[in-house]
């Protein structure tokens, strides 16, 4: 769980702070249980962004706890707009229609006014707004692009589109590594920031190496754990 404002400013204020920070964490948890009853797979998908999403934060030096608190609490809630998008557009098995990809594309804005009306920080609601967002201004919903995409929007929808690949979908079967890889690789300074799309590459890489070494001198008694178990931070 994400403990809002659990680290920042003087005692007083930290201790008038508390009652909201734990209402918030609460929350979310909330949130996060509502989407699990609605769709299990949406949110182990959100769980592994979360923790992703933090692991890059750190990579990248990114130490401002509040900023880290707004990542990993925006990467387990990105996808809550999706509770007001219909099952059948969903979980269709094949292409969205023009239509139903545009309501698709209104979880954003869903999941951005459920933060803001629940009082999350709107630091946080913004993540949510703007993961879709692309580097070169291409994407959604308000076509930022650079360095007008808040930093933690850019860290999540790296994350967030190497779990989309390489997890079965309704429409189509999980990816391989190599190919996710491939795809943000090409995408890297049009969909993604070069620097988040490099670092997050290196991690997952790192991570690859380090459970193939591990693999190769544990005792085949059992199934290995997933390298991506290795991930949570």
């Amino acid at each position: 769980m994400i403990r809002f404002g659990a680290s920042h400013g003087r005692a007083g204020s930290r201790a008038r702070r508390e009652p909201v920070a734990d209402t918030l964490s609460r929350l979310s948890e909330a949130l996060a249980r509502t989407m699990t009853a609605r769709d299990g797979l949406t949110q182990q998908h959100s769980q592994r962004v979360q923790r992703w999403a933090l692991a890059l934060a750190h990579e990248t030096g990114i130490t401002d706890s509040a900023i880290l608190e707004a990542i990993g609490g925006a990467a387990l809630l990105h996808d809550i707009g999706k509770l007001g998008i219909p099952d059948l557009v969903l979980q269709k098995p094949g292409p969205l229609t023009r239509d139903e990809y545009d309501r698709v594309k209104a979880h954003v804005t869903i999941g951005a006014d459920i933060l803001t009306a629940a009082a999350f920080p709107s630091s946080l609601a913004l993540i949510v707004r703007h993961h879709h967002e692309n580097w070169d201004g291409t994407g959604y919903p308000d076509r930022l692009r650079g360095e007008d995409i808040p930093i933690g929007a850019r860290v999540i929808a790296v994350v967030d589109c190497y779990d989309a690949l390489t997890s079965d979908r309704p429409y189509r079967r999980a990816l391989s590594h190599g190919s996710a890889v491939a795809m943000i690789h090409e995408r890297r300074g049009t969909m993604y920031d070069v620097n988040l799309a490099d670092a997050f590459l290196g991690i997952v890489q790192h991570l690859r190496d380090g459970a193939a070494r591990e693999g190769a001198d544990r005792p085949r008694t059992r199934a290995n754990p997933s390298w991506l178990e290795a991930t949570a931070v």
